[in-house]
C-alpha cells in the first residue's frame, strides 16, 4: 500500500488556524458589540465578525469529522487514518464509490475532494496539499467503477479552460 500524508506545515494549519483565528475574531466582535451601544451602526461589524467566526468554524467541524490526515491506497481500497480528534479508521473500496466531487471535478483546483462511499454511507475529504495528490488521484480514477470514471473525465473536460473557450454554438466560435 502506498502512504500519503501532508506535511508538517499544511498538517498545522488545517488542525490548528482556526483557533488563533477566531480568537482575535472574537475579540473583534465583543469589541464591535460594545461599541453599538454607544453608536448603533457598530452592530454591522459584530454582525459581520459573527458570520466569519461562524463559517470558519463550521468548515473546520466539517474538516475534522470527514478529512484523514493518513490515506493509505492501493488498487482496492482506501485506508483512512489520523483524523484530528478521533483514531477511527475507515477503509473505502473503490467498488463502492459512487461520488467523487470537488477540486478539478467541479472547475475549481483550490475546494477539497470528497469522495463518497454508498455502502458505508461515509465521506472523506482531502486538499491538494497532501504530499503526491496527483498519484493518490491516479489511483482513485483509475480503480473506481467505469461509469463514474466516465463521468468524472467529462466533467474535467467540461471544467477545463480549453473546454470553456471552445463550447459550441456561443459567439466567436
Amino acid at each position: 500500500m502506498k502512504e500519503f500524508r501532508y506535511s508538517f506545515f499544511a498538517k498545522l494549519i488545517y488542525r490548528y488556524a482556526n483557533i488563533p483565528i477566531t480568537i482575535l475574531l472574537l475579540f473583534y466582535f465583543l469589541v464591535s458589540l460594545s461599541y453599538s451601544i454607544e453608536k448603533w451602526y457598530f452592530i454591522f461589524p459584530a454582525f459581520i465578525n459573527a458570520a466569519i467566526i461562524f463559517s470558519l468554524n463550521r468548515f473546520y467541524f466539517k474538516m475534522y469529522r470527514t478529512y484523514p490526515f493518513k490515506i493509505q491506497a492501493n488498487n482496492e481500497k482506501l485506508v483512512c487514518s489520523d483524523f484530528t480528534f478521533t483514531k477511527k479508521e475507515i477503509v473505502i473500496d473503490f467498488k463502492d464509490v459512487e461520488r467523487v466531487k470537488g477540486g478539478i471535478f467541479s472547475g475549481n483546483n483550490l475546494k477539497p475532494i470528497e469522495i463518497y462511499d454508498g455502502k458505508q454511507k461515509v465521506q472523506i475529504g482531502f486538499n491538494q496539499h497532501l504530499k503526491d495528490f496527483n498519484k493518490l488521484l491516479t489511483i482513485i480514477l483509475s480503480n473506481v467503477n467505469r461509469k463514474l470514471y466516465d463521468e468524472l473525465l467529462q466533467k474535467v473536460k467540461d471544467n477545463s479552460f480549453i473546454g470553456k473557450i471552445k463550447k459550441p454554438g456561443k459567439p466567436g466560435s
